[in-house]
């Protein structure tokens, strides 16, 4: 049993590919402003936006059996944009952060926990940019 860092390696993680209406720098001022209200932690470029929400100790102390400790689950949104025809073509990348753990087998409930965190960051980031699946 060794120690895996989820840095490199989310024990969940999820993509998706979305046209938006919007300029690229409209679609990342509107999911930045749309997850600032989220507490969450932003650093956006050009081009790009990084988002991370949760409390790894929160999550560690409280785990996810209440309803009330759900939002403290570690997880991330990245973010890339690049001009489309008409608005912006956007990659959204969302996974876990749940940081050095000794084993990649998830807690009891973890994998719903964290799959419904993940799901809600992207339709969260799409409806702020206004955005559809690309396809």
């Amino acid at each position: 049993m060794g120690i895996v860092g989820s840095r490199t390696k989310p024990m969940f993680e999820k993509s998706e590919l979305w046209l938006s209406p919007l300029s690229p720098n409209q679609a990342l001022t509107a999911i930045s402003t749309a997850f600032a209200s989220e507490k969450a932690r932003i650093r956006q470029d050009e081009d790009f936006v990084d988002i991370r929400t949760g409390s790894n100790w929160q999550y560690r102390l409280w785990g996810n059996l209440f309803s009330w400790s759900r939002p403290n689950v570690p997880v991330g949104l990245t973010v890339r944009v690049r001009a489309a025809e008409q608005g912006a073509q956007i990659e959204a990348h969302a996974f876990d952060t749940f940081g050095i753990r000794l084993t990649d087998h998830a807690f009891f409930g973890a994998q719903e926990t964290f799959e419904d965190r993940l799901d809600g960051l992207l339709v969260m980031a799409a409806s702020a940019a206004k955005a559809s699946r690309e396809g």
